[in-house]
Order: C-alpha cells, then structure tokens, then sequence
C-alpha cells in the first residue's frame, strides 16, 4: 500500500507514511471519499450544492421581530434577541475552526405588525412551502423600507411570545426579495419552541439553510438515526458538534483532515477529537457509488463537554437518502443498553478494544489504542482483520 497518498491542497500530493506488514494510512486523496450530490432533498453530498448560504467567511444576517392582531406584543425585541444572540453565531464560529462567521443586525426598534392574524398562516395545520413564503413576504412588507437589507444573505423572523399559533421554527429554502431590492437566499422563522431550545434552534435552522439535512427522523422513533451527535439529529443531545462528515461538507476541514480507504487492504490511522484544532478528523470509507462509513473521534471537550460517552463514533452516510428519512446513521457499540443523556445511541461510541464489521463491505474497524482524547485505529477493507 505505499503507493497510497494524501491530499495537501486540491493539487499538491505527497508520499504516505508506509508501516509494517502491509499496512498504510488512509491517505489517498480524500476527493476518492467524497460522494457528489444526488437529487435527494438537502442531499449529504461533498461539496455542498451551490445555492445555499455560504459556509465560509461572513454570513449576513438581518432578523426582525413581529406581532399580530391576534397576538400583540407583550414581551420586548432585546428579551427574544438575548436567547438567540450572541449564543448561536458563537456556536458557529466554535464549530467550524473560525472558518465561519455570522454577523446579525438584530432590528430591535419595534415590532413590526403582521397583516393577518398568527391563526391565518397554517402552523398547526402544517407548513406549506407556500403559506411559509406568504408569512415571509408578509414580514418583509411589514417592514417596508424602514430596514436596508442590502448585504443580507440571510432573513431571521422572531415572533412575538403571545403568538403561541407560531409554533414551532422552520427554514425557508428558497430566495425572497426585500422591499428594497436585495435578494436574500435562504430565511429563517423562529418559533414558541426558542423558549425551550433557545440558541440551538438559530444552529440548527440556519444548518438547514447552509444545506444540512435533518439527521432526526420525521415518523417512528424520531432520534432512531443519529440520537444526539449533530445538532441536526436530537436538539438536546449532550454532544452536539457537528459530525465531521458535515463539517467537511461545509469545507470547515481540509482534505488532508481526513482520511480515505477506497481501495481494499489494511490501514492504519490516528483519530483527533472533532472538537480540537487540527489533526485528522475523520476517516472515511468508500463503500458505494453514494455511501460511505465514517470513524471519528469525539471526546468531552468544547461543544461535546456535556457528553455522556466518548470515543470512536462510526457512522454511515447515503447520499440518496433525503432528509428526515435517515441519511447518516450511527453505529451503536452497546445495543440495548438504553443508552445515556436521553437516548439509546448517546453511548454509541468504540472504545479501546472495540470492534464494528460491517458485512455489506466486508470492513472492520478496530479501536487500538488511545493517548489522551486521541484515539487510533485500524480499517480492514475487504480483506480479513
């Protein structure tokens, strides 16, 4: 396997590090693991798909504040503000490395009066893409020209607490223009449900609108794919980090951050937690022309620090498979265990002396050892461990 290499930049390669007995990192380029989109809605596919909020660099954001007839304002714009800001963009910039940041012109003036009544938008009935846009451009002429929205990739709404009607919070995943002209790519609709999730609901809206698909299941056991290991999987799981499929996908890692096993042999590599700077982030391999399994080390630090579990997370991903209906799924160490921090899969991960096989490719993953939070492992693909 020397002849395996990795990826330094989009062009430049250099030799791999050959160990013992035939064995090799998992450094061919990383561009051999990266499945390309497919059709499916909000598909797990690397890159993400163009049109999208940019994952890199700035992100602008402009939120408003409305009430109704129905429910007018008793609360104040600073108060619905103060549990979403600066919580969620910090949450952002943590997450991917600094590699993102969003910037939030929170209008607190006024509310702005909304021209029909909350009952009148379709919450509880359940949201259509059209009575969701009809609710934007109504906010949007309710502010009129009173707001410059000129330099605003992204639109945030925040109703007032009387609006109870406006239930839950929804990204909007199509463009809507201000009364001034600017066209804003995707939006954002805060619901009753900051109350309970506060800034989380900001990460996790605003993933959908960087093009993340929900992780959590919409019928049956709604947390059965992921439990609480992304904030697009269980809102409240005690490790909430992005998993590094993601944040590769949102071009937060690099290629040399992550490993690629595509061709059959034995490998070995070194895994750094996902939520410290720098290292090897994950590897993936390539199992399909539209999946892949991923191991990733995730440790009781930065986002993570509430986790109930730590270690080798292992997971499979599927472009093909839309979102809600179980794109990544994680491999569960210990079935039936009941799991800890409000779900079975929460104490998913391998530790030391672990081992996940999967038939379907015939890999096995084995956790070696470990130093510190780092954790090392070896892949067998296609071959006996």
């Amino acid at each position: 396997m020397a002849g395996h290499r990795f990826l330094l930049t989009a062009a430049a390669l250099v030799a791999a590090t050959v160990l013992p007995t035939g064995t090799a990192h998992a450094d061919v380029p990383a561009g051999a693991c990266a499945l390309p989109p497919t059709s499916a809605h909000l598909t797990e596919g690397v890159p993400t798909p163009a049109g999208h909020v940019p994952s890199h660099g700035t992100v602008r954001a402009t939120m408003v504040f409305v009430d109704f007839p129905d429910a007018p304002a008793g609360d104040s714009t600073t108060g619905l503000r103060d549990q979403l800001l600066p919580g969620g963009p910090s949450w952002f910039t943590t997450s991917s490395y600094a590699n993102l940041t969003v910037a939030v012109d929170a209008v607190t003036a006024r509310f702005y009066r909304m021209p029909r009544r909350s009952t009148d938008y379709g919450w509880r009935r359940g949201l259509t893409a059209e009575a969701h846009a009809r609710y934007l451009n109504d906010a949007l002429a309710a502010v009129g020209r009173t707001v410059a929205f000129s330099g605003t990739n992204l639109l945030y709404v925040v109703p007032t607490r009387a609006a109870a009607e406006i239930s839950f919070a929804a990204a909007y995943m199509g463009p809507v223009t201000a009364p001034d002209g600017t066209v804003i790519t995707r939006s954002v609709t805060f619901g009753q449900d900051t109350a309970h999730w506060g800034s989380k609901v900001l990460n996790h809206e605003t993933g959908h609108a960087l093009g993340l698909p929900d992780l959590y299941g919409y019928s049956g056991d709604l947390h059965r794919f992921v439990g609480g290991w992304d904030l697009m999987g269980l809102i409240s799981g005690p490790s909430p980090d992005l998993l590094a499929w993601h944040k590769w996908k949102l071009n937060w890692l690099r290629y040399d951050q992550i490993g690629c096993v595509s061709a059959t042999g034995r490998y070995v590599d070194t895994l750094v937690p996902i939520s410290a700077t720098g290292g090897r982030k994950g590897v993936v391999i390539r199992t399909g022309p539209t999946t892949v399994l991923v191991a990733e080390a995730r440790a009781r630090t930065g986002l993570d620090a509430a986790a109930c579990a730590t270690g080798v997370l292992i997971y499979s991903v599927n472009t093909a498979v839309a979102s809600g209906n179980g794109p990544v799924l994680v491999k569960d160490s210990r079935p039936g265990s009941g799991g800890c921090g409000g779900h079975e899969l929460n104490d998913a991960p391998f530790t030391v002396g672990g081992r996940f096989h999967d038939a379907a490719s015939n890999t096995t993953i084995d956790v070696t050892g470990r130093s510190g939070d780092d954790h090392r492992i070896t892949i067998a693909f296609g071959v006996a461990p």
